[in-house]
């Protein structure tokens, strides 16, 4: 990696001849033997046709229409990077159909491509031609502290384009906010028009900047253009090829930089046609109309360890997600920064399990009840002009209630329009941290790929890399974000690691707080909820980020894995003897229990369809109770292996089916007497209980007995209906 790279920024209105002073300061510098990487940021994608020949080049947004997402690869590198004069490295970022789309989020895919491949570590320097009469925040991008070192302004004596400068400097005030120096000075390109002179040396002296360059008006430039060439390597070209070898001289890692001071509209004009100046810059801000001043923006922080977003759609948007797995840490406060409906659409998604519990079995789950998710409420005008004063705002207002963190996920909207919520992080206080999640709604993922983005930055920025190691206690690692059975579960295992004298020390995040989090490295040993795709790949990114130790295994499921369970966490911590009690307690309870319910369900006949791979806790307990099952059907779109030891001799007894039709057959063939499933469809007439086969499942010893339990008193009820017990709690909690 190059870290003494020096990145330049060539911002100017456009038909300026930026792209021609681009090409040839390029040149130049190649000329003085750097590695110069040139990226056009400007949809017509003609900013380094000279230093490539003429020829035009593919574009990154070309390349990525063509390659769907997660599909780009380095080896296609060589499709858009071209080599131009003397080893010039050219790239064009491109941009949608005129017309269609959003050219600014063109440039910040473009951007996001080449830092993802590493394009730009092989260079010295790197220079960007970027169109400067486009202010949304996409075209802004390459302005970032993150990116441009150093910015070039390139105007010619005309008012409109010493205006396009000016809002280029108000842009980067914008970014800066006054505390760097960033601004290199003016490029003056001559259009051999009365006056101009003068005016470019009032505006440079207004905004207390320096002309690095005075390009004349030349049919050399005309003459290169026609042969497809720079400067450098064209006839005749001495004195204006002088000029661009003098400035390439300037540039390098001592160039003096400059505050970016922009003017009012009015003082504008009074500076540049009349003359009029200001004492200083302050002067000129206190004159300046309270809208024209622009916000104390903040620096750009990065989030490594952006999850691959290529994954199979489940359930909804990544805003979605993030939100599902912020809402538990506890403590927090969560602002959406979205549209209002974005955010109702998340919190009913949030909150809709835990009122439906409320309603049906009186269980209650606050952190479902009542999401500590809020929404910045974004609307036209912050769509069109830029949301993040609104974001700034909902951070100061949430700061003020004193919570353990304040994490903002942006959406679709904020992320189209080139809202950059990880500058918000720089409002962090030292005892409530700002964390960013840039989930962005389908763009940067579905629902999954929302989770985990937002469990990734809240690692990053909580985890205690240092935290001292506490003996015999364990963290629990992802657990559901809003399940029916979440604090019950976790009520069973803390219980269970309690009997053998071991702590919880975390639960990331399945209700825990920020202090919590911090600690979690101080836990010899983590134990994954389940085995999910998912969740594997958490596993591996705390084993690689944090060094982290897991259990192998999950949590488990059934009288069988909880008692190995218990065995192995024993061996780990070094109290195994500890174990064999509670397992003999627990077999003698289960096996009460299933005497208690057989009379009822002996002889019952089971037909199952699910997708759930790990089947034994439930075929364990209905042969604990005497029941048969006849016919289970797997729809696996999970693509997981099927973990089915209780039937060894499988064969067809266990099949792959998919659709409900083939269920349906099944029902009027086999005739169960209950239907368990994951999903119903349409379902055929029979006389036959049908429930439903949990998502996810109790732990412990007693899994699958509850649902015997549940099953003995539907087959108690059924002539009079279970609707009793409904009204029960409809008149309970709802009237």
């Amino acid at each position: 990696m190059n870290e003494n790279r020096l990145e330049i920024a060539l911002y100017g209105k456009g038909g300026i001849g930026k792209s021609t002073v681009s090409a040839n300061l390029s040149a130049a510098l190649a000329a003085r033997g750097k590695k110069v990487l040139q990226i056009g940021c400007d949809p017509k994608h003609d900013s380094t046709r000279l230093l490539m020949g003429g020829r035009a080049l593919p574009t990154v947004l070309d390349y990525l229409r063509e390659h769907p997402e997660g599909k780009d690869s380095l080896a296609d590198i060589g499709l858009v990077l071209g080599t131009g004069f003397m080893g010039a490295g050219c790239i064009e970022a491109g941009g949608p159909r005129p017309g269609v789309g959003c050219a600014g989020r063109g440039i910040i895919s473009a951007f996001e491509f080449l830092e993802k491949h590493r394009v730009k570590e092989n260079y010295d320097i790197v220079l960007y031609d970027v169109l400067g009469d486009v202010v949304c925040g996409g075209f802004a991008v390459p302005i970032r502290r993150e990116y441009a070192g150093a910015i070039f302004l390139v105007t010619s004596g005309e008012f409109m384009a010493i205006y396009a400068a000016n809002n280029i400097l108000r842009g980067i005030r914008n970014f800066d906010g006054g505390r760097y120096k960033r601004v290199a000075g003016i490029i003056f390109n001559s259009r051999n028009v009365p006056g101009e002179e003068l005016r470019v040396r009032r505006f440079a002296e207004a905004v207390s900047l320096p002309v690095c360059a005075e390009i004349p008006r030349s049919e050399a430039f005309s003459r290169a253009e026609q042969q497809g060439c720079t400067l450098m390597q064209l006839e005749g070209a001495g004195a204006e090829k002088a000029v661009f070898e003098a400035l390439a001289a300037l540039i390098g890692p001592d160039m003096p930089l400059y505050e970016a001071r922009p003017l009012s509209d009015e003082q504008l004009e009074q500076a540049v046609l009349h003359g009029a100046a200001f004492s200083t810059f302050e002067e000129a801000e206190s004159a300046a109309p309270p809208e024209e001043k622009g916000p104390s923006p903040l620096p750009e922080i990065d989030i490594s360890q952006r999850p691959d977003p290529a994954r199979r759609p489940l359930y909804g948007c990544a805003l979605n997600g993030a939100a599902t797995a912020a809402v538990n840490l506890t403590d927090a406060v969560i602002i959406a920064h979205s549209p209002r409906s974005c955010a109702f659409y998340t919190w009913q998604n949030i909150s809709s399990p835990g009122r439906k519990n409320l309603f049906n079995r009186g269980i209650l789950m606050p952190s479902a009840i009542s999401p500590n998710l809020e929404c910045t409420e974004m609307g036209r005008a912050e769509a069109v002009f830029g949301g993040m004063e609104s974001l700034r705002r909902s951070i100061a207002a949430a700061l003020e209630k004193k919570p353990g963190a304040v994490i903002v996920i942006s959406s679709c909207v904020s992320g189209i329009i080139g809202d950059d919520i990880t500058a918000a992080e720089e409002m962090s206080t030292p005892e409530t941290p700002v964390i960013a999640v840039r989930a962005e709604g389908d763009i940067n993922g579905d629902y999954m790929a929302g989770i985990e983005m937002c469990l990734h930055a809240i690692a990053e920025r909580l985890v205690d890399e240092g935290a001292e190691e506490r003996p015999r206690c364990v963290n629990i690692i992802g657990e559901a974000g809003v399940a029916n059975n979440l604090s019950v579960n976790y009520e069973i295992i803390s219980t269970l690691l309690a009997r053998m004298g071991i702590e919880v020390n975390c639960r990331f995040l399945g209700g825990a707080q920020v202090s919590q989090v911090r600690r979690l490295k101080a836990a010899p040993l983590n134990l994954l909820a389940s085995d999910g795709e998912d969740n594997i790949r958490l596993r591996g990114y705390l084993e690689s980020r944090f060094g982290c130790r897991f259990f192998e295994g999950c949590l488990p499921v059934g009288f069988r894995a909880t008692a190995r369970f218990l065995e192995e966490i024993g061996e780990f911590f070094g109290c195994r003897e500890a174990a064999a009690p509670i397992i003999e307690k627990e077999k003698a309870l289960y096996k009460a229990e299933a005497a208690r319910l057989a009379p009822r369900l002996r002889g019952k006949r089971i037909l199952m369809t699910t997708i759930n791979a790990n089947l034994d806790w439930l075929i364990d307990a209905a042969r604990a109770v005497g029941m048969e099952f006849v016919w289970i059907g797997v729809l696996n779109y999970l693509h997981r292996e099927l973990s089915v030891t209780a039937f060894p001799e499988r064969g067809a007894f266990i099949e792959e089916i998919a659709d409900w039709p083939a269920v349906t057959a099944k029902i009027k063939e086999l005739k169960p007497d209950i239907v368990l499933s994951n999903y119903t469809s349409a379902v055929p007439e029979g006389d036959y209980i049908m429930d439903n086969m949990p998502m996810g499942q109790l732990l412990g010893f007693r899994s699958g007995l509850e649902l015997m339990d549940r099953w003995a008193r539907l087959g108690e009820n059924r002539r009079e209906g279970d609707w009793t017990r409904d009204r029960e709690l409809f008149e309970k909690y709802y009237s």
